[in-house]
């Protein structure tokens, strides 16, 4: 039930409704399907943003934040995924106007974006392609660990308080995850601002909720989300599928949250 308040409450910020837009590669994503269901079932209104569209720049006339969701690097960058060796090689081929992907014209719009005010938030996989394109303090360090596996489990997370894009959020959570995907961040330089928004716990016996994980020392003390600033934008990293299926109402705030920092006066 909502009642009427006199007046507003200290510390208030006036917003309005962010203006998404909603990347998708041409090789399809199962997670921008998911993460559109979500976002329209919550009041929002994301715009479909294809390779061509991001390439053509002038986002920040059209958009206040651009969602990538977990796609990996290699499809958004070249539009085919990566192959190991023992991989077969063949790629179908497609009509020229639906291959490819962002290339260095889309990266290059993206980081005009966030320079010139506009908010970027990347899931999961995609987090390792907007760390590298835009030369972020922040890396995979779990990207290499020999002995870890996480099969679609539930870790343990500590949240941040007194950043907006933890608004509301418990002291710690379950995160959904099932990748080897944790961060480590350097001190930026006068450029940049950084925050660690939510980390995994100390101590490794504690970071397992419920599922299967194997060398989960390596992500003790690792950041699971981070926050950051660039030029007159915003960036968020999340390192976990906040929307996962739309089965994971308890971490939809990471995204939300994101998504409305970026009109945040």
């Amino acid at each position: 039930s909502w009642e009427a308040l006199g007046s507003l409450p200290g510390g208030t910020l006036p917003l309005r409704a962010p203006r998404v837009g909603l990347y998708k590669p041409w090789l399809a994503s199962m997670d921008e399907g998911w993460t559109r269901f979500v976002l329209e079932r919550h009041g929002f209104e994301p715009r479909t943003l294809d390779n061509k569209a991001v390439r053509a720049g002038g986002l920040n006339a059209a958009f206040d934040v651009i969602v990538l969701p977990d796609v990996a690097k290699e499809v958004i960058a070249t539009g085919k995924p990566k192959r190991d060796e023992q991989s077969i090689p063949y790629f179908a081929e497609l009509p020229p106007e639906y291959t490819g992907g962002l290339e260095k014209e889309g990266a290059a719009a993206l980081k005009r974006f966030v320079e010139e005010g506009g908010t970027l938030v990347a899931l999961s996989s995609s987090t390792e392609y907007v760390i590298d394109e835009l030369v972020l303090p922040v890396r995979n360090a779990v990207a290499k660990a020999p002995d870890l596996q996480v099969a679609g489990s539930l870790l343990r997370a500590e949240v941040a308080a007194g950043h907006p894009v933890t608004w509301g959020l418990p002291a710690e959570l379950a995160v959904f995850q099932d990748e080897a995907l944790a961060f480590e961040t350097v001190l930026p330089g006068p450029e940049m601002e950084r925050r660690v928004l939510a980390s995994y716990p100390a101590a490794a016996r504690d970071v397992l909720l419920s599922g299967f994980v194997r060398g989960e020392q390596a992500l003790t003390r690792k950041a699971a989300a981070v926050a950051l600033t660039h030029g007159k934008g915003k960036l968020v990293l999340l390192g976990f599928r906040a929307q996962h299926r739309a089965q994971t109402p308890a971490t939809f705030p990471f995204l939300f949250n994101a998504l409305y920092w970026s009109v945040a006066e």
